[in-house]
């Protein structure tokens, strides 16, 4: 019994030390493209956004994010959001996780964003919620070159 018990336990720590030992992406550069924002009241992003939730506003604008910086599973960078004669700029910090370190977590000044790598494309979701406004936005960037 012992010896299984060791196996065991043995059979359950490979996946683990796999896991810890792969190569963590460098993920810095820009990140471009388009949002795709439903948005309720207004804001920063969105001061001319009269939003509701029986009629909320359905908006686009050019978006970059930018990871400026990178420490092993750590990250940080600014977000632009640019259209309308209007542009903003917010700063995140963030940290890769999940298989191969592919997934993504970022909590901003109001905000948090949940996304995946796969390529040279990062697909995520963004929300923010409060009471004078909600935000929700999904979109794919592609890596700038």
């Amino acid at each position: 019994m012992k010896g299984f018990g060791l196996a065991a336990l043995i059979a359950l720590a490979i996946p683990t030390l796999a896991y810890g030992d792969e190569k963590i992406p460098d993920v810095q550069g820009k990140w471009i493209g388009k949002s795709h924002s439903v948005v309720v009241g207004h804001g920063a992003h969105w001061p001319n956004s009269d939003g509701s939730y029986n009629k909320p506003g359905l908006f686009s604008k050019d978006l970059v994010i930018e990871i400026t910086g990178q420490s092993d599973r750590r990250v940080w960078g600014i977000t632009t959001l640019s259209g309308n004669g209007e542009q903003t700029r917010e700063p995140f910090i963030g940290e890769l996780f999940g298989p191969k370190y592919r997934e993504l977590l970022v909590a901003d000044t109001d905000g948090y964003l949940r996304g995946t790598f796969t390529g040279n494309q990062l697909s995520f979701c963004y929300a923010q919620a409060g009471k004078e406004m909600a935000v929700v936005s999904c979109s794919e960037l592609k890596k700038s070159r």
